[in-house]
């Protein structure tokens, strides 16, 4: 009788046992297929979200498109940043960096920040033009430049990366009206961020620069950017 007992007494536990890790089984699954449901309808979101930021991208960008046939020759090289000293860019001209002082508005070594540093543009020695660059002296920080030169008509653009975090570029163009002296025009302006579900969007892939423009290519399509309509004014910065 009291093998019996404990034969019955063993069977109710194992099955108490196997109902509880099935019980756990399923709740597992349950908890599982949720987190799945909730993954997909995220993934859903965010694709429906890129969708409609690349259609209101070309919405309002989209009279700018060009094609690849008509992106300037454009010769590109990168830079040191803060440690770039000179560059030779065709026959006549040559682009050098003469670093100085970061000043700051509010007194504090992160406010909005000025500097005395300018890129000197020079045509067969003589200096035509200067742009004011991000870099300064005591700043380490820099993570590099990158110069493209239009050998047609002779336009630099200068891209300053500081930090990795604040960006600028710098464009001098020769103006050459028939029956008055040659002159350059020096601008500052940034391009638009390239719609993405990062959080930190890469910069346009650069397709080349001249004829008042900067060629730059979204989602795999040539935009023909002029300088004119995306200029930047207000030269003060902040890192970070």
């Amino acid at each position: 009788m009291k093998r019996i007992y404990l034969m019955i007494l063993g069977v109710s536990t194992l099955t108490g046992c196997h109902s509880t890790a099935y019980k756990e089984k399923a709740e597992w699954k349950r908890t599982y297929e949720a987190e799945q449901a909730r993954a997909r309808t995220e993934i859903q979101r965010m694709d429906d979200a890129l969708r409609q930021a690349k259609a209101r991208f070309v919405e309002r960008y989209g009279r700018y498109q060009c094609t690849q046939d008509d992106v300037p020759q454009t010769d590109e090289s990168k830079g040191p940043g803060h440690r770039f000293k000179s560059m030779q860019l065709g026959d006549h001209v040559t682009l050098k960096l003469k670093l100085g002082k970061a000043t700051h508005a509010d007194g504090s070594p992160y406010g909005p920040t000025r500097t005395a540093s300018r890129y000197q543009l020079l045509w067969d020695g003589k200096l035509v033009a200067e742009a004011e660059s991000l870099y300064s002296t005591g700043n380490e920080g820099s993570s590099g430049n990158r110069i493209f030169y239009c050998p047609k008509d002779h336009t630099v653009v200068v891209y300053d990366d500081l930090c990795w975090s604040t960006q600028r570029f710098c464009v001098f163009e020769k103006s050459n009206v028939p029956g008055t002296p040659v002159s350059w025009r020096v601008q500052y302006f940034n391009v638009p961020e390239q719609p993405t579900a990062q959080p930190l969007p890469d910069l346009a892939k650069i397709l080349g620069v001249g004829n008042g423009r900067i060629y730059v290519e979204y989602d795999g399509q040539p935009y023909a950017l002029p300088f004119d309509e995306f200029l930047v004014t207000k030269l003060e910065f902040t890192v970070g």
